[in-house]
């Protein structure tokens, strides 16, 4: 994870702790560690967000004077995605100690469960999306972004952040957000980083999956991107 000169003596202070950046996929992921100069940056977090999302007052944060200021820089090669990196920085005496720590941490872990077999929720879900005209799940790695014309409205999630989870995030709009906490509360979450941009989560894991909440909150998140006239087609079908 490399940064612009002008920006290093700041992440060093560590007065910059986040960038975003424009990627045809994620290049970092959380807890890596990335040299800079004699220390290194490790990532906290890593999210897929919207352009829209790029703020004066998040370029301000990522040491820039200004969104044009930032995008200019963020942007590598023919990449279209932007994604927001969370970091701190650890001197040369903390580097050698945090790899050290990392190490002691991962020999006490237990061993992980077997992976969940997530290809027939994942089939579900994509099965789902033909019934949303130009509806479309692409691959990022173990996850989906569910898109109509490159707008997306949602993500199949597997194992985001290493939480061993698999879930269905999108957009809604406040009614059918009540409707699902009240309908399915044991699939029902806000997820993090967008909950509070009106997204919903469900859990795709659990028991007795509630398929048709699944399906409100698809139709829901695409009828809030989608153009009027699939949106229109959408409802002359159903």
């Amino acid at each position: 994870m490399q940064f612009t000169k002008r920006l290093r003596e700041g992440v060093r202070r560590g007065e910059i702790t986040c960038s975003v950046r424009i990627w045809t996929h994620p290049h970092v992921k959380p807890g890596g560690r990335y040299r800079l100069g004699d220390g290194h940056v490790e990532v906290d977090s890593i999210e897929s967000i919207e352009l829209a999302d790029v703020t004066p007052r998040l370029a301000r944060e990522s040491g820039f004077d200004g969104v044009d200021d930032l995008l200019e820089t963020a942007k590598h090669g023919r990449g279209t995605n932007a994604y927001l990196v969370r970091f701190h920085y650890l001197p040369p005496e903390r580097s050698g100690a945090a790899r050290r720590e990392a190490g002691s941490r991962r020999a006490a872990r237990p061993r992980p469960r077997k992976k969940r077999d997530s290809d027939r929720l994942r089939a579900r879900v994509l099965r789902l999306l033909t019934h949303l005209p130009d509806a479309t799940g692409a691959a990022h790695d173990t996850h989906l972004s569910l898109e109509v014309r490159k707008k997306r409205f949602g993500y199949f999630l597997d194992d985001h952040h290493g939480d061993g989870r698999i879930a269905l995030n999108c957009k809604s709009s406040p009614d059918v957000r009540d409707l699902l906490q009240q309908n399915a509360p044991r699939q029902f979450h806000v997820p993090k980083y967008v909950g509070n941009k009106g997204w919903v989560g469900l859990w795709l894991d659990v028991d007795d999956v509630d398929w048709a909440a699944v399906e409100l909150a698809l139709r829901e998140a695409y009828l809030l991107v989608a153009p009027k006239t699939l949106a229109q087609q959408l409802a002359k079908a159903t």
